[in-house]
């Protein structure tokens, strides 16, 4: 059995096998983060502090340090399932809107400034990642810096592509 999810990731645990909806009144989940593993009754689980639960398409308020314990992905039920009730929740990268916008429409003089400023943000992530205490620090700011990676190389290709058009 393998296993992708690991301690402090951000999941959602489905409450029906036969429903994965996240919005209306099938929806029926709580998302949180993963704090460890346990054994309960006779099986591993994953220990999720919860942060969120929707049930039946209504939010619910969550308890104060309230936990679920879902069953391992891959746990055989005595119903003859599998379980894979359990997903991560992946969270955007706010920067990447800022990578990928469009380059083209901008001044050479815009670039140039974006460029600069771009320069400057990712010298100050790679600052902050190599200054990080814990993991999730660290990778926010390594996301953020290849962020500013890509919309550097996208500036210098449009850059070039403009000189070799005059």
């Amino acid at each position: 059995m393998t296993n992708d999810i690991n301690i402090n990731d951000t999941v959602r645990s489905f409450d029906f096998h036969n429903s994965r909806d996240i919005e209306g009144p099938d929806a029926c989940f709580v998302e949180g983060i993963v704090e460890g593993f346990k054994e309960v009754e006779g099986c591993t689980r994953f220990e999720i502090k919860v942060t969120r639960e929707v049930f039946r398409g209504e939010e619910r308020q969550v308890e104060e340090g309230e936990r679920v314990f879902p069953p391992l992905n891959g746990t055989p039920t005595n119903m003859g399932r599998i379980t894979d009730g359990v997903v991560k929740v992946e969270k955007p990268n706010p920067a990447n809107r800022i990578a990928d916008m469009d380059v083209s429409n901008l001044t050479d003089e815009q670039i140039e400034v974006i460029r600069q400023l771009t320069l400057r943000a990712e010298d100050g992530f790679d600052k902050r990642a190599s200054l990080a205490d814990n993991d999730d620090v660290k990778n926010i700011a390594n996301s953020h810096a290849e962020a500013c990676m890509r919309l550097l190389g996208r500036l210098r290709e449009e850059k070039e592509t403009r000189t070799e058009a005059a």
